[in-house]
C-alpha cells in the first residue's frame, strides 16, 4: 500500500462500518445485462454512457508511489445531474473502493455505493434515495494496482530504480480513478500529487504549490487544466531528470512564451538536447498554420522506457517511447526523420484532438488522419531536406493492402464494442484517412483547404466535434457539395476503389472514359457493388495544366475537348488520388514507357497500382518488374526503393527453390547498378544528395544484403561492421547486424542478447532485436522466440519480438507451433496487445488448410486480442488470398526485360 495520511487510514477503517452496503465496494462482480430499478428495466451501458449525468469538473488528489504495488487517492467529481435518478453509470476498473459518498448542491453529504457491473470497466453508483436534476459531487477514496500491461498507470524499473507513467488512450483511464471515460466528456482538472522524497511529478499543468512532507515527501497542487477528455490526462512519477529547453517566443496571437521541458529516466536527461532542439521550429511552423494560439501553457516531452505506442498528445505533456525521443543529431537520416514527422504529429494533435476533440470514438479520424496528414507537411515545410513531402501519399499506397481486405472497415466506423474502439486506431484511420484528405486538398488546392481546416477547429475550441461538422466547415468554405460528398463517400465507405480508365477521340476532341468498383484481389470474396464519388486529375500532353474531374457514377464519360488525342493518356495526375487503377495491357505498356519520367509522386501512384492489378489477377508479373526495373535507377530513394516490399512478396510466391533462385538473380542484375552508384559509405552522391542517398541506402542495402542474399554486398558489410578503425555507415549498421547474425551464429547473437539483457538504451535494444529476428538458424530461431519469457525484456520489446517474426518467412511453421504449444504462457507474460500481435506474422503460411487452423485457434481467443474478432478476420483472410495468388500464375511468371527508353507525352 502507499503511505496514506492518518486521515485516510481512518477513514479506510471506519466507513465501511459505518455505512451500509460498504462490503461490496471494492468488488468487480459482473452483473447481468439488465439491472431493475424503479421505472424498470435498464440495460447496461456499452462503450456509451446514458445522458443522465454529465461531468463538470473533476478535482484529482492522487498518491503515487512507484516503489508499491499500488496508488490511491481521493476524487470528487461534480456532475450535472440532468433527470431524477437513484444511480448513475460511469467508469472503473479493478479500483479498490473504500469510500464513496455524494455531495448534494445543499451540502448534504449522502452514502453510496460502488459496483463495478461489467468486465471492461462500466460501473454504478447507488444513492440511498432518489435525487432531484442538480449539481452533485461524488466523491471517491479508493486504491488501485499498478497495471501490469502498458495502459492505465503503469510501472517501469531500471537499474533499481521505479517510475509510473501513464497511456489513457483509448479507454485506461477509468483503471487509473472512477471517471466517465468517453472523449465527448470534457471538463477542467484539478490536480494534486503526493510523491516521496526524491521523485518528480509531471502532468498536464505546472505545479503552483509545494509542500514539503514529513519525511521529505512533496505534495504537488498544480494549476488547473482546460477542458480535457480523461484519455489525455497525462503523469509520470519518479527520479526523474527534467531538462529545461528553449522557450518558445510569442507569435501573433499568442502573448505569453511557452516554457518547453525534456523528461527522462534519471540520467538520461543529456540525450533529450536533440529533441529539445528542434521543437521551436516544428512547434511554430503548425501554430502558423492553424493561425490559433498554442492553449496549453507549457510543453513537456516525456521519455517512456516501456511504451507501446511511439507517442501519446496528453494536452501539453507528450509521451513519447524512448527509441523515438533520445535520438541525437547525428543519428541516422532516417531516425531523425521518423522523429521529426512524430513529433509533428503529436504537436498537431494539441489542436487537432486536445484543443478540438471527437465527440466520440467512431469520429477518431479527427484526431489520427489529420494530425498524420499534416505533420509531414509541417516537417518539408521547416525542413524540406527530411524528404518527408510524399510521405502521406507513400503510406497511403502501403493502407491500400489492409484496405483491399473484405474484413476491412470504414474510416468512420460506427463503435458497438470496445473492441471496435481498438481496432479504430489503425491504418485505415492513420493513413488512408491522410491520404483521402491530402486527396481533398490537392483538388481544391492548399489555401482553400487549410481555410476549411481552421474554420472547423475555430467553431469548437475547448470543445467536441463530429465528421458532421468537418462536413458543415467543408461546405460553407468550398461552396461545392459534390466536394463534400467525395469526403462522406470515402469517410463512411470501406475498400479501395478500382477506377477503369481509357479514352477515345471521336470529332468533338478527347473524350475520357472512366468505371468504378470497388477493388478486390485474387481470390477476395468482398462485394464490388460500391461507389465514390472521387477526384480524378489526368494530363493528356506535358504541355498543359492538369485536368481534374470529379467521378460521381459508376460509369461516365468526360468530354476534354480542348485537348488534342495523346498517344498515352497519364492518369491520376500528382499522384493523389485514393484509387486503384484498371488500365489495358496496351495502355500500361505504353505508360511504362514514360514512367520514368514522371513525377516522383506519380511514379509511386502507378507503380501501385500496377502491383494491385497483377495481385488481382489483371495483369502479369512479368508487368511489374518491367515497372519495377524501369524505376531503379531514378534519383528519388522512396520512389527507387518502392517495389521492394512487392518483390519480396514475389520471392515468397515462388512455387520452387530453382524459380525463386531465378528471381533473385534477375533483380540482383537489375539493381547492382545502383549499388554501385550509392556505395555502401558516403561518396559522390553524399556530397549531392546526402538525405536522400543515406534513405536510398538504408533501404537498398536491406533489400540486397537480407531479400537478395547478394554475397558481394554481405562480405562487404560483415568487413565493414568488423572494422574497427572505423564504424559502417549509421545507416548500414542495422543490415550489418543482422547478416552477422546470420553468418556467424551462436556467438554473435548470443552476444545480442546480452545486449538486449544489459543495455539501458532501447534504440541499441531495439535494433539488437531486430537483427535476431533476422536469423537463419532455425535452433537459433526457437531460442530467440523463448526470449518472449525472458523477466528482463520489457513488454514492448516482446510486442516487438513478435511482430518481426514473419520477416524470415523459413521459421513460419516453426513459430505457428510454437504459439500453439505456449499460448497459456504467452497469455500470461503479455497484454492484449500481445496477444493481437500474435497472428499478424502468419499470413506467409499461405495455404487454405493453415487458414482454418488458424481460424479454429484464434477465434475462441478473440476476447483477449487487441481488436478482438476483426484481429482474427484480417489474419485468417490473409492466409486465404496469401494461398489463391500461390496458386495463380502470380507465382509462375518469369522475368521480363526492362522497357524501352520513352518520352512523356
Amino acid at each position: 500500500m502507499p503511505a496514506l495520511s492518518r486521515l485516510s487510514l481512518l477513514v479506510l477503517i471506519l466507513v465501511p462500518l459505518l455505512v451500509p452496503g460498504t462490503a461490496a465496494w471494492g468488488a468487480a462482480r459482473p452483473k447481468t445485462a439488465k439491472v431493475q430499478v424503479d421505472d424498470g428495466a435498464e440495460m447496461v451501458p456499452t462503450v456509451r454512457l446514458p445522458d443522465t449525468a454529465r461531468p463538470l469538473r473533476y478535482r484529482l488528489n492522487l498518491t503515487i508511489d512507484p516503489d508499491q504495488s499500488e496508488y490511491s487517492g481521493q476524487v470528487d467529481i461534480k456532475i450535472a445531474l440532468t433527470k431524477t435518478s437513484d444511480h448513475v453509470w460511469l467508469n472503473g476498473r479493478d479500483l479498490e473502493m473504500a469510500a464513496v459518498e455524494v455531495v448534494t448542491a445543499a451540502g448534504e453529504h449522502l452514502p453510496a455505493t460502488w459496483e463495478q457491473v461489467t468486465p471492461d470497466g462500466v460501473a454504478r453508483v447507488d444513492f440511498a434515495q432518489p435525487l432531484q436534476p442538480q449539481t452533485l459531487t461524488l466523491r471517491f477514496t479508493y486504491s488501485a494496482p499498478f497495471d501490469p500491461s502498458l495502459d492505465g498507470l503503469y510501472r517501469v524499473s531500471e537499474k533499481g530504480l521505479n517510475y509510473a507513467f501513464s497511456q489513457f488512450e483509448a479507454i485506461s483511464a477509468r483503471q487509473a480513478w472512477p471517471c466517465f471515460d468517453e472523449p465527448r466528456f470534457k471538463t477542467p482538472y484539478d490536480i494534486t500529487l503526493t510523491v516521496k522524497a526524491g521523485d518528480e511529478a509531471v502532468t498536464n499543468t505546472l505545479p503552483v504549490r509545494q509542500e514539503t512532507l514529513p519525511g521529505g515527501g512533496r505534495r504537488l497542487t498544480f494549476g488547473t487544466t482546460r477542458p480535457l477528455p480523461t484519455y489525455l490526462l497525462a503523469f509520470a512519477v519518479g527520479p526523474l531528470d527534467i531538462v529545461k529547453g528553449p522557450t518558445i517566443p510569442p507569435n501573433g496571437a499568442r502573448r505569453k512564451p511557452i516554457p518547453v521541458r525534456g523528461v527522462a529516466l534519471h540520467g538520461k536527461g543529456p540525450r533529450l538536447a536533440y529533441a529539445l532542439s528542434v521543437t521551436p521550429g516544428l512547434f511554430l511552423t503548425l501554430e502558423r498554420y492553424f493561425g490559433i494560439p498554442y492553449a496549453y501553457g507549457k510543453l513537456d516531452l516525456i521519455a517512456a522506457p516501456d511504451f507501446d505506442a511511439v507517442g501519446m498528445e496528453n494536452a501539453g505533456t507528450i509521451l513519447y517511447s524512448e527509441q523515438r525521443l533520445l535520438v541525437a543529431a547525428d543519428d541516422t537520416v532516417d531516425a531523425r526523420r521518423r522523429f521529426l514527422v512524430l513529433h509533428a504529429h503529436e504537436i498537431a494533435h494539441q489542436w487537432f484532438g486536445d484543443l478540438v476533440t471527437p465527440a466520440g470514438w467512431d469520429d477518431i479520424w479527427l484526431n489520427e488522419a489529420f494530425a498524420s496528414w499534416l505533420a509531414p507537411k509541417a516537417v518539408d515545410s521547416w525542413q524540406p531536406r527530411m524528404l518527408t513531402a510524399r510521405m502521406v501519399e507513400q503510406e497511403a499506397l502501403e493502407a491500400m493492402d489492409l484496405d483491399s481486405l473484405a474484413s476491412t472497415r470504414a474510416i468512420r466506423q460506427p463503435i458497438t464494442t470496445t473492441s471496435d474502439i481498438e481496432t479504430a486506431f489503425d491504418n485505415i484511420t492513420y493513413r488512408k484517412g491522410a491520404g483521402v484528405l491530402a486527396m481533398m486538398e490537392s483538388y481544391v488546392g492548399p489555401a482553400a483547404f487549410r481555410k476549411a481546416v481552421t474554420t472547423h477547429l475555430r467553431r469548437h475550441i475547448d470543445g467536441v466535434a463530429t465528421a458532421q461538422d468537418f462536413f458543415g466547415a467543408l461546405a460553407d468554405t468550398m461552396h461545392d457539395p459534390v466536394l463534400v460528398e467525395s469526403l462522406r463517400s470515402y469517410i463512411n465507405l470501406p475498400g479501395v476503389p478500382r477506377l477503369s480508365l481509357g479514352w477515345t477521340c471521336p470529332r468533338t476532341g478527347l473524350q475520357v472514359l472512366t468505371a468504378q468498383r470497388r477493388y478486390r484481389p485474387l481470390g477476395s470474396e468482398a462485394s464490388t457493388a460500391a461507389h465514390w464519388t472521387l477526384p480524378l486529375c489526368v494530363q493528356p500532353n506535358a504541355a498543359s495544366a492538369p485536368a481534374c474531374m470529379m467521378v460521381t457514377a459508376a460509369r461516365q464519360t468526360f468530354p476534354l475537348g480542348q485537348y488534342a488525342c495523346p498517344a498515352v493518356l497519364v492518369p491520376n495526375a500528382t499522384g493523389t488520388g485514393y484509387f486503384r487503377l484498371s488500365l489495358t495491357t496496351e495502355h500500361w505498356r505504353r505508360l511504362l514507357t514514360v514512367l520514368p519520367r514522371l513525377p516522383a509522386a506519380e511514379q509511386m501512384a502507378l507503380l501501385e497500382s500496377l502491383w494491385g492489378e497483377v495481385v488481382a489477377g489483371h495483369q502479369p508479373p512479368s508487368l511489374y518488374l518491367t515497372a519495377a526495373v524501369s524505376l531503379a535507377g531514378v534519383p528519388a530513394w522512396d520512389v527507387a526503393s518502392a517495389s521492394f516490399p512487392r518483390l519480396k512478396q514475389l520471392l515468397d510466391l515462388a512455387p520452387t527453390e530453382g524459380d525463386r533462385a531465378a528471381l533473385r538473380l534477375f533483380l540482383l542484375q537489375a539493381w547492382r547498378p545502383v549499388m554501385a552508384r550509392v556505395g555502401l559509405t558516403p561518396g559522390k552522391l553524399d556530397r549531392v544528395a546526402p538525405e536522400n542517398t543515406a534513405l536510398l541506402r538504408d533501404r537498398l542495402v536491406a533489400f540486397l544484403a537480407l531479400e537478395l542474399r547478394d554475397e558481394t554486398v554481405r562480405a562487404q558489410l560483415m568487413a565493414l561492421m568488423r572494422d574497427p578503425s572505423a564504424p559502417p555507415p549509421a545507416e548500414v549498421q542495422a543490415t550489418g547486424m543482422a547478416v552477422l547474425a546470420q553468418e556467424l551464429g551462436r556467438p554473435y547473437v548470443d552476444g545480442l542478447i546480452d545486449q538486449v539483457k544489459t543495455s539501458t538504451d532501447a534504440e541499441h535494444r531495439e535494433m539488437a532485436l531486430d537483427a535476431l529476428n533476422r536469423v537463419t538458424d532455425p535452433v537459433l530461431a526457437a531460442q530467440i522466440r523463448d526470449l518472449v519469457f525472458a523477466p528482463w525484456l520489457k513488454l514492448n520489446e516482446v510486442n516487438m519480438l513478435i511482430r518481426g517474426q514473419g520477416r524470415e518467412s523459413s521459421h513460419l511453421p516453426a513459430y505457428w507451433a510454437w504459439v500453439q504449444a505456449n499460448i497459456a504462457h504467452i497469455r500470461a507474460r503479455g497484454s492484449t496487445t500481445t496477444m493481437g500481435a500474435l497472428p499478424l506474422p502468419l499470413e506467409g503460411l499461405c495455404s487454405a488448410p493453415a487458414a482454418d487452423q488458424v481460424e479454429a485457434f484464434f477465434r475462441p481467443l478473440a476476447g483477449e486480442l487487441e481488436g478482438g474478432g476483426r484481429t482474427v478476420d484480417q489474419a485468417v483472410e490473409r492466409i486465404r488470398l496469401c494461398a489463391a495468388q500461390r496458386a495463380s500464375t502470380l507465382s509462375q511468371t518469369p522475368p521480363a526485360p526492362a522497357p524501352p527508353p520513352g518520352q512523356r507525352p
